[in-house]
Protein backbone atom coordinates (compact mmCIF):
# COMPACT_ATOMS: atom_id res chain seq x y z
CA UNK A 1 0.00 0.00 0.00
CA UNK A 2 1.27 3.93 -0.60
CA UNK A 3 1.20 4.37 3.20
CA UNK A 4 4.27 7.38 2.61
CA UNK A 5 1.65 8.68 -0.75
CA UNK A 6 -0.93 11.11 -0.96
CA UNK A 7 -3.33 12.36 -4.35
CA UNK A 8 -4.19 15.31 -3.57
CA UNK A 9 -5.19 15.78 0.33
CA UNK A 10 -5.98 12.12 0.99
CA UNK A 11 -3.90 9.05 1.73
CA UNK A 12 -3.11 7.24 -1.96
CA UNK A 13 -6.03 4.28 -2.16
CA UNK A 14 -5.82 1.09 -2.64
CA UNK A 15 -7.46 1.51 -6.03
CA UNK A 16 -8.00 4.13 -8.28
CA UNK A 17 -9.09 5.51 -11.71
CA UNK A 18 -7.39 8.06 -13.00
CA UNK A 19 -8.05 9.32 -16.73
CA UNK A 20 -8.11 6.18 -18.92
CA UNK A 21 -6.13 4.19 -16.53
CA UNK A 22 -6.79 1.82 -13.40
CA UNK A 23 -3.79 2.38 -10.79
CA UNK A 24 -2.70 -0.19 -7.96
CA UNK A 25 0.23 1.24 -6.20
CA UNK A 26 3.03 0.48 -3.38
CA UNK A 27 6.00 2.14 -2.20
CA UNK A 28 8.82 0.34 -0.59
CA UNK A 29 12.10 1.49 1.02
CA UNK A 30 15.33 2.03 -1.12
CA UNK A 31 18.24 1.91 1.98
CA UNK A 32 16.08 4.90 3.46
CA UNK A 33 12.38 6.77 2.76
CA UNK A 34 11.61 7.12 -0.56
CA UNK A 35 13.00 10.32 -1.99
CA UNK A 36 15.71 10.03 0.16
CA UNK A 37 19.19 10.80 -1.29
CA UNK A 38 22.04 7.79 -1.44
CA UNK A 39 24.35 6.98 0.67
CA UNK A 40 27.66 9.32 0.94
CA UNK A 41 29.84 5.83 -0.43
CA UNK A 42 27.71 5.44 -3.19
CA UNK A 43 24.82 2.56 -3.76
CA UNK A 44 25.87 -0.68 -2.55
CA UNK A 45 25.39 -3.98 -4.89
CA UNK A 46 25.65 -7.46 -3.41
CA UNK A 47 23.61 -10.71 -4.02
CA UNK A 48 22.96 -13.10 -0.76
CA UNK A 49 22.63 -16.61 -1.50
CA UNK A 50 18.77 -17.27 0.43
CA UNK A 51 17.91 -20.90 -1.13
CA UNK A 52 17.94 -22.90 1.92
CA UNK A 53 16.17 -19.42 3.86
CA UNK A 54 13.45 -19.23 1.44
CA UNK A 55 12.50 -22.47 1.43
CA UNK A 56 13.66 -23.53 -2.16
CA UNK A 57 14.90 -27.23 -2.97
CA UNK A 58 15.42 -29.33 -5.94
CA UNK A 59 15.56 -26.69 -8.32
CA UNK A 60 18.67 -27.70 -10.17
CA UNK A 61 19.53 -26.18 -13.38
CA UNK A 62 16.03 -27.07 -15.02
CA UNK A 63 14.69 -23.46 -17.08
CA UNK A 64 12.60 -21.64 -14.64
CA UNK A 65 9.39 -19.27 -14.71
CA UNK A 66 8.23 -16.42 -12.70
CA UNK A 67 4.59 -15.50 -12.59
CA UNK A 68 1.88 -14.07 -10.11
CA UNK A 69 -0.53 -17.17 -10.36
CA UNK A 70 -2.81 -16.54 -7.56
CA UNK A 71 -2.50 -12.19 -7.76
CA UNK A 72 -1.66 -11.86 -4.73
CA UNK A 73 0.96 -9.43 -5.55
CA UNK A 74 3.93 -11.47 -4.96
CA UNK A 75 5.32 -13.40 -8.09
CA UNK A 76 5.49 -16.96 -7.62
CA UNK A 77 8.30 -19.82 -9.27
CA UNK A 78 7.82 -22.76 -11.39
CA UNK A 79 10.66 -25.03 -11.99
CA UNK A 80 9.93 -28.63 -13.95
CA UNK A 81 6.77 -29.37 -12.39
CA UNK A 82 7.68 -27.59 -9.41
CA UNK A 83 4.97 -24.62 -8.22
CA UNK A 84 6.29 -22.73 -5.32
CA UNK A 85 4.07 -20.02 -3.94
CA UNK A 86 5.04 -17.12 -2.72
CA UNK A 87 4.76 -16.22 1.24
CA UNK A 88 5.33 -12.38 0.96
CA UNK A 89 8.17 -12.17 -0.11
CA UNK A 90 9.95 -14.14 3.33
CA UNK A 91 9.62 -17.72 1.82
CA UNK A 92 8.40 -20.10 -0.79
CA UNK A 93 6.05 -23.00 0.20
CA UNK A 94 5.82 -25.95 -2.35
CA UNK A 95 1.92 -26.30 -3.73
CA UNK A 96 2.46 -30.20 -3.57
CA UNK A 97 -1.51 -31.15 -4.63
CA UNK A 98 0.26 -29.95 -8.56
CA UNK A 99 0.59 -32.56 -10.71
CA UNK A 100 2.49 -31.20 -13.12
CA UNK A 101 5.19 -31.87 -15.57
CA UNK A 102 7.84 -30.69 -17.73
CA UNK A 103 9.22 -27.10 -17.93
CA UNK A 104 6.83 -24.36 -19.45
CA UNK A 105 5.75 -20.65 -19.58
CA UNK A 106 2.99 -18.27 -18.05
CA UNK A 107 0.55 -16.66 -20.18
CA UNK A 108 -3.40 -16.04 -19.39
CA UNK A 109 -4.41 -17.61 -22.61
CA UNK A 110 -8.48 -17.36 -21.57
CA UNK A 111 -8.32 -14.09 -20.51
CA UNK A 112 -9.86 -14.43 -16.96
CA UNK A 113 -7.18 -12.74 -15.30
CA UNK A 114 -4.93 -15.69 -14.32
CA UNK A 115 -1.62 -16.65 -15.59
CA UNK A 116 -2.45 -20.23 -17.30
CA UNK A 117 0.93 -22.37 -17.74
CA UNK A 118 2.16 -24.01 -20.93
CA UNK A 119 4.58 -26.61 -20.55
CA UNK A 120 6.27 -27.24 -23.70
CA UNK A 121 8.76 -29.94 -22.85
CA UNK A 122 7.54 -33.97 -21.95
CA UNK A 123 4.56 -33.40 -25.80
CA UNK A 124 3.97 -30.19 -24.28
CA UNK A 125 1.15 -29.92 -21.90
CA UNK A 126 -1.44 -26.66 -21.33
CA UNK A 127 -2.38 -26.13 -17.72
CA UNK A 128 -5.74 -24.28 -16.88
CA UNK A 129 -5.52 -21.81 -13.51
CA UNK A 130 -8.60 -21.90 -11.41
CA UNK A 131 -9.15 -18.17 -10.03
CA UNK A 132 -5.56 -18.60 -8.37
CA UNK A 133 -6.86 -21.83 -6.35
CA UNK A 134 -5.47 -24.53 -9.00
CA UNK A 135 -4.12 -25.52 -12.55
CA UNK A 136 -5.98 -27.90 -13.99
CA UNK A 137 -4.83 -30.04 -17.07
CA UNK A 138 -6.40 -28.53 -20.03
CA UNK A 139 -4.88 -31.03 -22.66
CA UNK A 140 -1.95 -30.53 -25.23
CA UNK A 141 -2.03 -28.28 -28.20
CA UNK A 142 -3.51 -30.32 -31.51
CA UNK A 143 -1.45 -31.73 -34.40
CA UNK A 144 2.41 -30.96 -33.24
CA UNK A 145 4.76 -31.21 -36.23
CA UNK A 146 7.44 -31.62 -33.55
CA UNK A 147 8.20 -34.24 -30.97
CA UNK A 148 10.62 -32.60 -29.64
CA UNK A 149 10.62 -28.97 -27.99
CA UNK A 150 13.22 -26.68 -26.05
CA UNK A 151 11.47 -23.24 -25.98
CA UNK A 152 8.37 -21.45 -26.46
CA UNK A 153 6.94 -18.38 -26.44
CA UNK A 154 3.13 -16.21 -25.75
CA UNK A 155 2.07 -13.66 -27.64
CA UNK A 156 -0.71 -11.93 -29.16
CA UNK A 157 0.63 -12.58 -33.10
CA UNK A 158 -2.95 -12.29 -34.96
CA UNK A 159 -4.15 -9.29 -32.89
CA UNK A 160 -7.30 -10.55 -31.71
CA UNK A 161 -6.95 -9.66 -27.69
CA UNK A 162 -5.84 -13.50 -27.35
CA UNK A 163 -2.60 -14.74 -26.31
CA UNK A 164 -1.44 -17.32 -28.99
CA UNK A 165 1.79 -19.65 -28.73
CA UNK A 166 5.00 -19.66 -30.91
CA UNK A 167 6.45 -23.43 -30.27
CA UNK A 168 10.07 -24.30 -31.09
CA UNK A 169 10.83 -27.66 -33.16
CA UNK A 170 14.45 -29.14 -32.40
CA UNK A 171 15.03 -32.93 -33.08
CA UNK A 172 14.00 -36.35 -32.81
CA UNK A 173 16.63 -37.21 -34.30
CA UNK A 174 15.78 -35.15 -37.38
CA UNK A 175 15.07 -31.35 -37.33
CA UNK A 176 11.54 -30.67 -35.98
CA UNK A 177 9.66 -27.31 -37.60
CA UNK A 178 8.76 -24.60 -35.30
CA UNK A 179 4.78 -24.45 -35.15
CA UNK A 180 2.15 -20.90 -34.44
CA UNK A 181 -0.98 -21.90 -32.88
CA UNK A 182 -3.03 -19.57 -33.03
CA UNK A 183 -6.23 -18.98 -30.00
CA UNK A 184 -9.86 -20.20 -31.21
CA UNK A 185 -10.85 -17.59 -28.43
CA UNK A 186 -12.98 -20.73 -26.81
CA UNK A 187 -10.38 -22.11 -24.37
CA UNK A 188 -8.56 -23.71 -27.09
CA UNK A 189 -6.04 -23.42 -29.95
CA UNK A 190 -5.53 -24.74 -33.87
CA UNK A 191 -2.30 -25.28 -35.59
CA UNK A 192 -1.97 -21.81 -37.57
CA UNK A 193 1.72 -22.59 -39.26
CA UNK A 194 4.88 -24.50 -39.22
CA UNK A 195 7.99 -23.67 -40.21
CA UNK A 196 7.99 -23.09 -44.09
CA UNK A 197 10.59 -25.09 -46.11
CA UNK A 198 14.13 -27.04 -44.36
CA UNK A 199 13.57 -26.84 -40.43
CA UNK A 200 16.08 -25.99 -37.99
CA UNK A 201 17.31 -27.02 -34.46
CA UNK A 202 15.32 -24.35 -32.43
CA UNK A 203 16.54 -23.82 -28.91
CA UNK A 204 15.47 -20.41 -27.42
CA UNK A 205 12.36 -18.55 -28.39
CA UNK A 206 11.59 -14.92 -27.54
CA UNK A 207 9.40 -12.10 -29.03
CA UNK A 208 9.69 -8.33 -29.19
CA UNK A 209 7.89 -5.90 -31.75
CA UNK A 210 11.47 -4.39 -32.66
CA UNK A 211 10.08 -2.49 -35.77
CA UNK A 212 8.18 -0.46 -33.33
CA UNK A 213 4.86 -1.31 -35.96
CA UNK A 214 2.00 -2.38 -33.25
CA UNK A 215 2.71 -6.00 -33.62
CA UNK A 216 4.91 -8.78 -31.68
CA UNK A 217 8.19 -10.66 -33.95
CA UNK A 218 9.97 -13.71 -33.21
CA UNK A 219 13.49 -14.32 -32.78
CA UNK A 220 14.32 -17.94 -32.81
CA UNK A 221 18.17 -19.34 -31.38
CA UNK A 222 19.03 -22.33 -33.34
CA UNK A 223 21.65 -24.44 -32.75
CA UNK A 224 23.44 -27.27 -34.77
CA UNK A 225 25.57 -24.16 -36.56
CA UNK A 226 22.05 -23.03 -38.57
CA UNK A 227 21.17 -19.51 -39.09
CA UNK A 228 18.80 -17.77 -36.44
CA UNK A 229 15.64 -16.26 -37.92
CA UNK A 230 13.97 -12.93 -37.14
CA UNK A 231 10.19 -13.70 -38.19
CA UNK A 232 8.57 -10.42 -38.66
CA UNK A 233 4.83 -10.29 -38.09
CA UNK A 234 2.56 -8.74 -40.74
CA UNK A 235 0.08 -7.78 -37.92
CA UNK A 236 -2.36 -10.99 -38.66
CA UNK A 237 -0.21 -13.58 -37.24
CA UNK A 238 2.04 -14.60 -40.76
CA UNK A 239 5.74 -14.38 -40.34
CA UNK A 240 8.60 -13.43 -43.32
CA UNK A 241 11.81 -13.79 -42.18
CA UNK A 242 14.44 -10.98 -42.01
CA UNK A 243 17.49 -11.70 -40.31
CA UNK A 244 20.00 -11.91 -42.71
CA UNK A 245 19.16 -8.59 -44.63
CA UNK A 246 18.67 -6.93 -40.84
CA UNK A 247 22.05 -8.53 -39.87
CA UNK A 248 20.72 -10.68 -36.91
CA UNK A 249 20.94 -14.16 -38.67
CA UNK A 250 24.76 -14.34 -37.36
CA UNK A 251 28.11 -14.70 -38.99
CA UNK A 252 28.29 -17.37 -41.68
CA UNK A 253 32.13 -17.61 -41.83
CA UNK A 254 33.28 -20.77 -43.43
CA UNK A 255 29.14 -22.19 -43.46
CA UNK A 256 29.28 -22.45 -40.10
CA UNK A 257 26.98 -19.76 -38.20
CA UNK A 258 26.78 -20.11 -34.41
CA UNK A 259 25.48 -23.36 -32.26
CA UNK A 260 22.74 -20.50 -30.27
CA UNK A 261 21.44 -21.78 -27.63
CA UNK A 262 19.40 -18.48 -26.45
CA UNK A 263 18.92 -15.00 -27.10
CA UNK A 264 17.57 -11.78 -24.79
CA UNK A 265 15.59 -8.42 -26.02
CA UNK A 266 16.47 -5.25 -24.16
CA UNK A 267 17.10 -1.56 -24.87
CA UNK A 268 20.66 -2.17 -24.32
CA UNK A 269 22.11 2.09 -24.62
CA UNK A 270 18.57 4.03 -23.55
CA UNK A 271 18.11 5.18 -27.09
CA UNK A 272 13.76 3.61 -27.06
CA UNK A 273 14.77 0.64 -29.42
CA UNK A 274 15.00 -2.81 -28.37
CA UNK A 275 18.30 -4.24 -29.10
CA UNK A 276 19.24 -7.78 -29.16
CA UNK A 277 21.72 -10.12 -27.34
CA UNK A 278 22.36 -13.38 -28.98
CA UNK A 279 24.03 -16.56 -27.03
CA UNK A 280 26.22 -18.43 -28.81
CA UNK A 281 28.24 -21.60 -27.64
CA UNK A 282 30.82 -21.87 -29.82
CA UNK A 283 34.16 -23.85 -30.14
CA UNK A 284 37.52 -23.05 -30.19
CA UNK A 285 38.24 -22.11 -33.43
CA UNK A 286 37.52 -18.47 -34.33
CA UNK A 287 35.63 -19.25 -37.43
CA UNK A 288 32.74 -19.90 -35.26
CA UNK A 289 30.18 -17.80 -34.22
CA UNK A 290 31.09 -16.05 -30.71
CA UNK A 291 27.95 -14.45 -28.41
CA UNK A 292 26.27 -10.91 -30.29
CA UNK A 293 25.80 -7.57 -29.28
CA UNK A 294 23.32 -6.06 -31.67
CA UNK A 295 22.66 -2.46 -31.42
CA UNK A 296 18.72 -1.79 -33.04
CA UNK A 297 19.31 1.31 -35.62
CA UNK A 298 15.87 2.62 -34.81
CA UNK A 299 13.69 3.87 -37.84
CA UNK A 300 15.78 5.52 -40.08
CA UNK A 301 17.84 2.56 -40.56
CA UNK A 302 14.94 0.07 -41.51
CA UNK A 303 15.75 -1.28 -37.56
CA UNK A 304 18.84 -3.00 -38.83
CA UNK A 305 20.61 -4.26 -36.44
CA UNK A 306 24.89 -3.24 -35.41
CA UNK A 307 27.04 -5.64 -34.33
CA UNK A 308 28.96 -4.37 -31.30
CA UNK A 309 30.19 -7.67 -30.13
CA UNK A 310 34.40 -6.78 -30.68
CA UNK A 311 34.26 -4.21 -28.10
CA UNK A 312 31.95 -5.67 -26.00
CA UNK A 313 34.45 -7.16 -23.49
CA UNK A 314 32.67 -10.48 -23.37
CA UNK A 315 35.37 -12.91 -22.44
CA UNK A 316 35.15 -16.23 -24.59
CA UNK A 317 33.95 -19.06 -22.78
CA UNK A 318 32.83 -22.54 -24.37
CA UNK A 319 29.79 -23.37 -23.16
CA UNK A 320 27.97 -20.16 -22.97
CA UNK A 321 24.02 -20.61 -22.79
CA UNK A 322 20.93 -19.10 -21.35
CA UNK A 323 21.27 -15.25 -21.13
CA UNK A 324 18.62 -13.11 -19.26
CA UNK A 325 18.71 -9.21 -18.91
CA UNK A 326 17.85 -7.04 -15.94
CA UNK A 327 19.33 -3.57 -14.18
CA UNK A 328 20.59 -5.35 -11.00
CA UNK A 329 22.43 -1.57 -10.12
CA UNK A 330 18.92 0.39 -10.87
CA UNK A 331 21.24 2.65 -13.05
CA UNK A 332 19.05 2.38 -15.94
CA UNK A 333 20.61 0.26 -18.57
CA UNK A 334 19.99 -3.88 -18.74
CA UNK A 335 22.54 -5.87 -17.28
CA UNK A 336 23.34 -9.12 -18.73
CA UNK A 337 23.48 -12.85 -16.80
CA UNK A 338 24.76 -15.61 -18.96
CA UNK A 339 24.80 -19.01 -17.76
CA UNK A 340 26.90 -21.66 -18.64
CA UNK A 341 26.84 -25.72 -19.13
CA UNK A 342 30.25 -27.04 -18.87
CA UNK A 343 32.18 -27.87 -15.94
CA UNK A 344 34.89 -26.05 -16.24
CA UNK A 345 33.27 -22.66 -17.12
CA UNK A 346 31.20 -21.05 -15.15
CA UNK A 347 28.02 -18.32 -15.46
CA UNK A 348 29.23 -14.31 -15.33
CA UNK A 349 27.14 -11.17 -14.23
CA UNK A 350 28.08 -8.82 -16.82
CA UNK A 351 27.37 -4.66 -15.58
CA UNK A 352 26.54 -2.58 -18.59
CA UNK A 353 28.67 0.74 -18.61
CA UNK A 354 26.26 2.81 -20.82
CA UNK A 355 28.98 2.67 -24.13
CA UNK A 356 28.42 -0.95 -25.44
CA UNK A 357 31.04 -2.27 -22.89
CA UNK A 358 30.18 -4.64 -20.28
CA UNK A 359 32.54 -5.53 -17.09
CA UNK A 360 32.56 -8.97 -15.32
CA UNK A 361 30.87 -8.66 -11.90
CA UNK A 362 30.25 -12.33 -10.90
CA UNK A 363 32.47 -12.80 -8.08
CA UNK A 364 32.37 -9.02 -6.83
CA UNK A 365 28.63 -8.73 -5.82
CA UNK A 366 28.91 -12.57 -4.76
CA UNK A 367 27.40 -14.84 -7.67
CA UNK A 368 28.35 -18.62 -8.08
CA UNK A 369 26.84 -20.54 -10.60
CA UNK A 370 27.82 -23.23 -12.36
CA UNK A 371 26.35 -25.98 -14.77
CA UNK A 372 23.11 -24.59 -16.13
CA UNK A 373 20.14 -23.76 -18.36
CA UNK A 374 18.13 -21.76 -15.57
CA UNK A 375 18.28 -17.81 -15.56
CA UNK A 376 15.82 -15.17 -14.89
CA UNK A 377 15.31 -11.90 -12.84
CA UNK A 378 12.71 -11.15 -10.52
CA UNK A 379 11.98 -8.88 -7.62
CA UNK A 380 10.10 -11.59 -5.91
CA UNK A 381 10.28 -9.43 -2.25
CA UNK A 382 8.81 -6.51 -3.68
CA UNK A 383 11.95 -4.26 -2.52
CA UNK A 384 12.94 -2.44 -5.77
CA UNK A 385 15.89 -4.14 -6.98
CA UNK A 386 15.85 -7.66 -9.72
CA UNK A 387 16.94 -10.54 -8.00
CA UNK A 388 18.30 -13.57 -9.87
CA UNK A 389 17.70 -16.88 -9.52
CA UNK A 390 20.43 -19.49 -11.78
CA UNK A 391 21.65 -22.54 -11.04
CA UNK A 392 19.35 -24.18 -8.88
CA UNK A 393 20.38 -20.72 -6.54
CA UNK A 394 18.06 -17.83 -5.26
CA UNK A 395 20.24 -14.73 -5.13
CA UNK A 396 18.39 -11.94 -3.19
CA UNK A 397 19.87 -8.32 -4.15
CA UNK A 398 20.55 -6.12 -1.50
CA UNK A 399 21.06 -3.28 -3.59
CA UNK A 400 20.59 0.20 -2.09
CA UNK A 401 20.76 3.81 -1.97
CA UNK A 402 18.96 3.81 -5.83
CA UNK A 403 15.99 4.53 -6.65
CA UNK A 404 13.35 2.75 -8.82
CA UNK A 405 9.93 2.37 -10.82
CA UNK A 406 8.34 -1.05 -11.33
CA UNK A 407 5.36 -1.27 -13.55
CA UNK A 408 2.87 -4.47 -13.87
CA UNK A 409 0.40 -3.57 -16.87
CA UNK A 410 -3.09 -5.43 -17.01
CA UNK A 411 -4.75 -5.23 -20.77
CA UNK A 412 -8.60 -5.52 -20.86
CA UNK A 413 -9.57 -9.18 -22.61
CA UNK A 414 -10.32 -7.92 -25.19
CA UNK A 415 -8.47 -5.62 -27.22
CA UNK A 416 -5.78 -6.05 -25.50
CA UNK A 417 -4.36 -9.68 -23.54
CA UNK A 418 -4.77 -9.48 -19.86
CA UNK A 419 -1.20 -10.17 -20.00
CA UNK A 420 -0.46 -7.11 -21.93
CA UNK A 421 1.94 -8.89 -23.85
CA UNK A 422 3.65 -7.27 -26.28
CA UNK A 423 2.97 -3.85 -24.66
CA UNK A 424 5.58 -1.34 -24.21
CA UNK A 425 6.32 1.62 -21.59
CA UNK A 426 9.49 3.94 -21.93
CA UNK A 427 10.63 7.04 -19.75
CA UNK A 428 13.01 9.96 -20.81
CA UNK A 429 15.23 10.94 -18.30
CA UNK A 430 18.30 13.01 -18.52
CA UNK A 431 18.16 12.43 -22.41
CA UNK A 432 17.90 8.83 -21.95
CA UNK A 433 15.18 7.13 -23.12
CA UNK A 434 14.43 3.61 -21.00
CA UNK A 435 12.55 1.27 -23.27
CA UNK A 436 10.71 -1.69 -21.63
CA UNK A 437 8.45 -4.36 -22.79
CA UNK A 438 5.98 -7.27 -21.58
CA UNK A 439 7.36 -10.57 -22.43
CA UNK A 440 6.97 -14.23 -21.71
CA UNK A 441 9.91 -15.82 -22.74
CA UNK A 442 13.70 -14.83 -22.47
CA UNK A 443 17.12 -17.29 -23.18
CA UNK A 444 16.13 -20.74 -23.58
CA UNK A 445 12.92 -21.94 -22.22
CA UNK A 446 13.23 -19.14 -19.08
CA UNK A 447 10.22 -16.93 -17.93
CA UNK A 448 11.85 -13.28 -16.29
CA UNK A 449 8.79 -11.90 -14.14
CA UNK A 450 6.89 -10.04 -16.16
CA UNK A 451 6.51 -6.44 -14.16
CA UNK A 452 8.42 -3.75 -15.98
CA UNK A 453 11.24 -2.75 -13.85
CA UNK A 454 12.99 0.65 -14.36
CA UNK A 455 16.27 1.45 -12.50
CA UNK A 456 16.13 5.53 -12.16
CA UNK A 457 19.65 5.97 -10.12
CA UNK A 458 19.63 9.07 -8.08
CA UNK A 459 16.78 10.85 -9.51
CA UNK A 460 13.72 10.90 -7.03
CA UNK A 461 11.59 13.10 -8.45
CA UNK A 462 8.25 12.09 -10.85
CA UNK A 463 8.98 10.69 -14.25
CA UNK A 464 6.84 9.97 -16.89
CA UNK A 465 5.47 7.02 -18.67
CA UNK A 466 4.64 6.48 -22.48
CA UNK A 467 3.04 3.29 -22.59
CA UNK A 468 2.50 1.78 -26.26
CA UNK A 469 -0.17 -1.01 -25.95
CA UNK A 470 -0.38 -4.04 -28.39
CA UNK A 471 -3.86 -2.63 -30.25
CA UNK A 472 -1.64 0.58 -31.51
CA UNK A 473 -2.76 3.36 -28.94
CA UNK A 474 -0.47 5.33 -26.40
CA UNK A 475 -0.98 6.78 -22.58
CA UNK A 476 0.79 8.71 -20.91
CA UNK A 477 0.92 9.04 -17.03
CA UNK A 478 3.65 10.20 -13.99
CA UNK A 479 4.48 8.23 -11.15
CA UNK A 480 6.69 8.61 -8.50
CA UNK A 481 9.97 6.49 -7.84
CA UNK A 482 10.10 4.03 -5.28
CA UNK A 483 7.09 2.02 -5.44
CA UNK A 484 4.85 -0.35 -7.62
CA UNK A 485 1.91 0.54 -10.20
CA UNK A 486 -0.35 -0.92 -12.25
CA UNK A 487 -1.90 0.22 -14.80
CA UNK A 488 -4.71 -1.03 -16.72
CA UNK A 489 -5.89 -0.41 -19.94
CA UNK A 490 -9.18 1.00 -20.53
CA UNK A 491 -10.41 2.33 -24.45
CA UNK A 492 -11.61 5.55 -24.61
CA UNK A 493 -15.38 5.56 -25.79
CA UNK A 494 -15.40 5.61 -29.69
CA UNK A 495 -16.43 9.04 -31.52
CA UNK A 496 -16.17 10.63 -34.96
CA UNK A 497 -12.33 10.82 -35.86
CA UNK A 498 -11.20 9.17 -32.54
CA UNK A 499 -10.83 5.23 -33.09
CA UNK A 500 -7.97 4.63 -30.07
CA UNK A 501 -7.53 5.72 -26.65
CA UNK A 502 -5.46 8.54 -26.35
CA UNK A 503 -3.37 10.47 -22.84
CA UNK A 504 -4.95 12.98 -21.00
CA UNK A 505 -3.90 16.47 -21.44
CA UNK A 506 -3.36 16.84 -17.77
CA UNK A 507 -0.96 13.97 -16.59
CA UNK A 508 -1.73 12.68 -12.95
CA UNK A 509 1.35 12.08 -10.53
CA UNK A 510 1.48 8.56 -8.73
CA UNK A 511 2.20 9.18 -5.34
CA UNK A 512 2.55 12.79 -5.38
Amino acid sequence: MCDDAVWGRGRCPSIAAIGLVTVFCAAASSGGEPGSSAPKNGPVFRFEDVTAKAGLTGLAGSQAAWGDYNNDGWVDLYVAGKLWRNESGKRFTRVAKQALSGMGLWGDYDNDGFRDLYCWSGGGRLYRNVRGQRLVEAGRLPDPPMKVSRGAVWGDFDGDGFLDLYVGGYESPGYDPDAVYSNDRKGGFKLASKTPGRAMPARGVTAADYDEDGDLDVYVSNYRLAPNLLLQNDGKGRFADVAARLGVAGDGGLGAWGHTIGSAWGDLDSDGHLDLFVGNFSHRPAYQDRPKFYRNLGPKADYRFEDKSSGAGLAWQESFASPALGDFDNDGLPDLFFSTVYGRDHCVLYRNNGNWTFADVTARVGISSRLTYQATWADFDNDGDLDLLAGGRLYRNGQRGTHWLKVRLAGDGRRVNRDAVGAQVRINLGGRTMTRQVETGTGEGNQSDSALHFGLGAHRRAVTLVISWPDGSTQQLKARPDRSITVRYTRVPRRPGRERATAPSTLPVIGQ
